[in-house]
């Protein structure tokens, strides 16, 4: 029974976790290492764009994006998931699991990870991965470990193993939950996001209509704009008005057209209107790009 007691408080050590951090090279700004906490282990960073895998470990891992919205893309089970990710969401890999994450972009994040024993579960495959936004409570709860981090009070450890246990029990709920509002939608598969991809640029100086792209990944429109938007950040209309002008400056670029030429082979009405929305986008005329190619 002693020995139990003293097992239970042995401290959450950087070396129990899944180590990546360390991996990928993240600008770590404080964690909980020496703190003595038992039940959690926390950390704050700046992680750098990387592609790696988080093996299964015992525990459960909650990150929360401190800053946003970055592009990333989760693989778990065989299922992938790519989209941009915003600012207070977080991604929650329970115990027993495994996932291949790219983080295309620099990104700061505050990470918990929790004693699995802090929730009871029979199975491993009770609570699976999960990318949820919008949760005040776990937003709040997961404010709480940053303070406590930043602020070392003294005996922390005897308010943190509340608050891990709020976290933890929060997570199931959210995991359990009939409302799926609060898990964040899907995003557009790889494969699909290829397929549209191609569709757009093969189809660059004609219009294109939402119905069309929508079709080209096999959905329904409503469907298709929530996931466009989840996977990209943008609406389907800012993505294909970028496409033509990256086009634009492609064909500017090879300087055997002119700019009226350009504007129909991408997909403007004439040629002040390529001017007038590469000048938003870029900040300077297409003629001026030209010269400064050229």
């Amino acid at each position: 029974m002693h020995l139990s007691g003293m097992e239970a408080k042995r401290e959450f050590r950087g070396s129990d976790t899944h180590g990546v951090l360390q991996r990928f090279g993240a600008d770590i700004h404080a964690s909980s290492e020496g703190y003595g906490w038992s039940s959690i282990y926390a950390s704050i960073q700046r992680e750098n764009p990387f592609e790696g895998r988080f093996e299964a470990i015992a525990d459960d891992l909650i990150v929360l994006h401190r800053s946003g919205p970055v592009q990333t893309t989760f693989e778990s089970s065989g299922h992938v998931t790519s989209r941009c990710i915003p600012r207070g969401s977080a991604f929650f890999l329970p115990a027993g699991h495994a996932c291949k994450v790219g983080l295309h972009g620099a990104l700061d994040t505050l990470h918990i990870y929790l004693r699995a024993t802090l929730v009871g579960r029979e199975r491993v495959d009770e609570v699976t991965p999960m990318l949820v936004e919008r949760d005040v409570v776990l937003q709040h709860l997961a404010h709480a470990v940053e303070q406590a981090l930043c602020e070392n009070v003294l005996n922390s450890d005897l308010f943190i193993d509340p608050i891990a246990r709020a976290l933890a029990n929060r997570v199931s709920a959210i995991s359990r939950s009939s409302e799926p509002r609060q898990v964040q939608t899907a995003g557009l598969p790889e494969y699909q996001l290829r397929r549209l991809q191609d569709f757009i640029e093969a189809n660059l100086d004609r219009e294109i209509t939402l119905a069309a792209m929508a079709c080209a990944c096999g959905v329904g429109t409503k469907s298709f704009v929530r996931a466009f938007a989840a996977t990209t950040g943008k609406s389907p209309y800012q993505y294909v008005i970028a496409a033509r002008v990256e086009r634009a400056k492609r064909l500017i670029e090879q300087n055997q057209q002119g700019l009226a030429e350009i504007a129909l082979c991408c997909g403007f009405s004439h040629q002040e209107h390529l001017t007038r929305v590469f000048r938003k986008l870029t900040g300077q005329t297409p003629g001026r790009y030209r010269r400064g190619v050229n």
